[in-house]
C-alpha cells in the first residue's frame, strides 16, 4: 500500500513541476489570483486618507484661481471710469466744456448747478464724480456687479503724495488727486492719478 502512495506522490510532484514550468511560460498559477482581505482593507484605508487630502488641495487652488480674473475685471472697470473722468474739465469754472484748457479759478468739489447725482452724462468736470455718486457696473456675462466709488481731493503742489484729502481749494495748488476704487466681494482695486489745472 505504501508503494502505491509513493507512486501517487511522485505523480503529484511531476504535475506540480509541470505546472511550475507552465507558469514560466506565462500561464497563471491558480494559487496566486486576486487580493487577500487584508490587502483590500489596507487599500481602503490608504485611499480614504489620501482622497480628502487631495480634495482639500485641489479645492483651495480652485478658489484662488478665480481671484486673478476678478482682479483683472475690476481693474478694467476702474480704468474705464478713470478714462471717462480724465476727459472732463479740471473744474466747473472752465469757460466752456469744449475747451477746458487754460488756468481756471477754484470751486468746491462735488456736483454743481445743472448736474444730477448718479447721472454721469451731466457731469462736466472731474470733481463731480466725488460726491455725485457713481452707479455700480453690472458685467453682462453672468450678471456680476462691481461697486465703484471716486474720491477727488485738492493736493498741494509741494506734496502730491499726501494722504490728506482737502475738499476745499488748497492755497496755490493746481492739482487734484483722483482715486477710483472698484470692489466686488473681497477684491478691491484702486487706481489713482493727479490731474493738473492746465
Amino acid at each position: 500500500m505504501s508503494r502505491i502512495q509513493d507512486k501517487k506522490k511522485m505523480q503529484d510532484t511531476r504535475y506540480m513541476i509541470h505546472d511550475k514550468e507552465k507558469n514560466k511560460l506565462g500561464i497563471l498559477h491558480l494559487d496566486n489570483k486576486g487580493f487577500s482581505l487584508i490587502e483590500i482593507i489596507m487599500i481602503i484605508i490608504v485611499v480614504s486618507i489620501a482622497i480628502p487630502a487631495l480634495l482639500i488641495l485641489v479645492g483651495g487652488e480652485a478658489g484662488r484661481g478665480v481671484e486673478p480674473e476678478l482682479r483683472i475685471t475690476a481693474t478694467n472697470v476702474a480704468q474705464q471710469l478713470m478714462d471717462e473722468i480724465m476727459t472732463k474739465c479740471w473744474d466747473e469754472t472752465a469757460t466752456t466744456t469744449a475747451n477746458c484748457g487754460g488756468t481756471v479759478s477754484y470751486s468746491d468739489l462735488g456736483i454743481d448747478g445743472g448736474e444730477t447725482a448718479g447721472t454721469l452724462s451731466t457731469y462736466d468736470d472731474v470733481d463731480d464724480y466725488t460726491t455725485g455718486g457713481v452707479p455700480a457696473v453690472v458685467i453682462p456675462a453672468g450678471g456680476v456687479s462691481y461697486s465703484r466709488s471716486v474720491v477727488v481731493c485738492y493736493v498741494p503742489y509741494n506734496d502730491l503724495t499726501t494722504t490728506t484729502c482737502n475738499t476745499t481749494a488748497v492755497l496755490g495748488t493746481d492739482y487734484k488727486r483722483i482715486a477710483v476704487t472698484v470692489t466686488r466681494g473681497d477684491t478691491t482695486v484702486t487706481l489713482t492719478t493727479v490731474m493738473t489745472n492746465y
